[in-house]
């Protein structure tokens, strides 16, 4: 019989008994992408029990229901009741006065049918050192926070409000002595126009392998893209034509040593340049 706890990763629990992939995506529709193979690898290994329960609005005593029929128990130290309100708020968000939170309500943007990801990072972007970002959202936007994490968040915080109502805090990260404005330096970076057509004229048309994943169905453009850059020469890039800025992509690309460039176009047409630096 396995042991677990909150913590434990969900990649652990798929390795013991490749039922829980099914058990787990039934508890909320969050959790239904751990079916596709693709996000269940960049999530699965990032993500414990008690992460992946914030993710879908449940709890862990729900996990607890669904995994224990499969030969799973859990350590009795651990609260199965564990939810994200139940934990205390960090001195860093305690010491700070309201008014000196920026608060972001992407649901509205969200049901609009539209990726809220390129607005959260401008925003971030724009956030002063030691100060605070909240994303208001009805689900824990688990791969906002690990993305984030790469990039200038000191540290992160969910607060439930609500069953359909989180607020994810991000403390910017104090800028170090001697730190300069980046260009193209950053891992990362969100361009209009006329700044991406500069990044991309860096590349001859020989050297520019160019890809529209469109019409494909997840995670065909995942797939393809990740395929497209294992087999790319160096000092060559690779040109995407996409529908949405892809946060799962980005997240599985913000630890390894690649450029990512990204013009959102319009609604439903998103440009991407990635190289490796």
């Amino acid at each position: 019989m396995e042991i677990i706890t909150a913590r434990t990763k969900i990649s652990e629990l798929i390795k013991a008994n490749s039922k829980s992939v099914d058990a787990i995506a039934s508890l909320a529709k969050p959790l239904e992408k751990l079916k596709n193979p693709i996000l269940r690898k960049i999530m699965a290994s990032r993500v414990t029990i008690g992460e992946a329960a914030k993710m879908g609005g449940t709890t862990v005593e729900e996990f607890k229901r669904v995994l224990l029929p499969l030969g799973f128990t859990f350590e009795l130290e651990v609260s199965t009741k564990e939810n994200v309100s139940s934990e205390q708020k960090p001195t860093w968000l305690q010491q700070t006065n309201q008014a000196d939170i920026d608060f972001y309500d992407v649901r509205p943007i969200i049901d609009n049918g539209a990726d809220p990801l390129k607005e959260i990072l401008g925003r971030f972007k724009t956030t002063q050192p030691r100060k605070i970002l909240c994303i208001i959202n009805n689900f824990v936007p688990t791969p906002l926070i690990h993305l984030l994490k790469q990039e200038k968040a000191e540290a992160s915080f969910v607060e439930a409000i609500s069953d359909k109502e989180f607020n994810t805090y991000f403390l910017k990260k104090e800028k170090e002595v001697g730190d300069s404005p980046k260009t193209s330096d950053e891992k990362l970076q969100m361009h209009d126009e006329q700044s991406f057509e500069v990044i991309d004229d860096q590349f001859s048309k020989e050297r520019t392998k160019q890809i529209d994943v469109r019409d494909l169905e997840m995670p065909g453009p995942m797939e393809m893209i990740l395929s497209e850059l294992q087999n790319l020469p160096a000092g060559n890039a690779l040109y995407i034509n996409h529908k949405r800025v892809p946060v799962y992509l980005l997240e599985e690309l913000a630890d390894k040593n690649y450029q990512v460039h990204i013009h959102n176009k319009e609604k439903g047409d998103v440009r991407m340049l990635i190289f490796k630096k």
